[in-house]
C-alpha cells in the first residue's frame, strides 16, 4: 500500500472547506473528552497538525463534547483520520448528539466510516430543509472502531458554519447589510488556515 502524504491531504481538505464558503467555528466552543492518553489530549487534537492526535483511553464508547456559549449554525463536522496509520484506532461508527446542554441531547445522526483516510464530513442534510444544525452543544460518540479496536485516534476535528448565514425571519431587515473586514489583518484572518 502506498504511503499517503498526511500534510498535503490535510491542507487540501482545509482549502476545499474554504472554497465551499465555510468558516471553522470550533474555537468558539469549550471542549471536553471522555478520556485521553498522556500527550494525546485536546491540545494535540486542536493543533493544526495531522501528525498529532487525540487518543482515548478506556472502554467504548468514547466521546468528544463541544459547548458553545451562544447558539451556532453548523453545516458540517469534519474529522481527519488516517486508517493507514491508525488501523484499529480508526473510528468506524460515530453518533452525533445535539441540544442546549448535556441534559437534553437528542441523536441527530449516526454515520459509518469505512477505512477513512483524510477528511470525513458529517453533513446535516436530514436535520432541516437548509441542512443547518442550530445548537449550543454537540456530543460526538465514537461507538466502535475498525478491527474491534478499543481506543480511538482523531487527528483533527473542525466544526464548520456557512460564512454568510442570515436568519430567515430577519432577512428583510438585513438585505445588503453584510459586514466585511476592512483591514488587511482582518481579511487575512477571515478564512480557514
Amino acid at each position: 500500500m502506498e504511503q499517503i502524504d498526511n500534510h498535503n491531504l490535510y491542507q487540501k481538505g482545509l482549502v476545499e472547506l474554504e472554497k465551499k464558503g465555510l468558516v471553522e467555528i470550533s474555537s468558539l466552543a469549550w471542549w471536553s473528552v471522555s478520556s485521553y492518553k498522556h500527550n494525546n489530549g485536546l491540545k494535540e487534537l486542536r493543533e493544526d497538525n495531522p501528525d498529532t492526535y487525540w487518543q482515548s483511553d478506556g472502554n467504548l464508547p468514547h466521546s468528544l463534547k463541544l459547548h458553545f456559549s451562544k447558539k451556532v449554525s453548523v453545516e458540517r463536522i469534519s474529522l481527519f483520520t488516517n486508517y493507514q496509520l491508525d488501523e484499529s484506532y480508526s473510528p468506524q461508527v460515530i453518533s452525533v448528539y445535539s441540544g442546549n446542554g448535556e441534559h437534553d441531547l437528542i441523536k441527530v445522526t449516526t454515520c459509518e466510516l469505512v477505512e477513512p483516510i483524510g477528511w470525513s464530513h458529517i453533513i446535516f442534510n436530514g436535520v432541516r430543509e437548509d441542512g443547518i444544525l442550530n445548537t449550543f452543544f454537540i456530543k460526538l460518540s465514537f461507538e466502535s472502531n475498525h478491527q474491534s479496536g478499543k481506543d480511538t485516534h482523531i487527528r483533527s476535528l473542525k466544526v464548520c458554519s456557512p460564512r454568510n448565514i442570515v436568519n430567515k425571519s430577519d432577512s428583510t431587515d438585513l438585505i445588503n447589510c453584510e459586514v466585511k473586514p476592512t483591514s488587511i489583518r482582518l481579511i487575512s484572518e477571515s478564512g480557514i488556515r
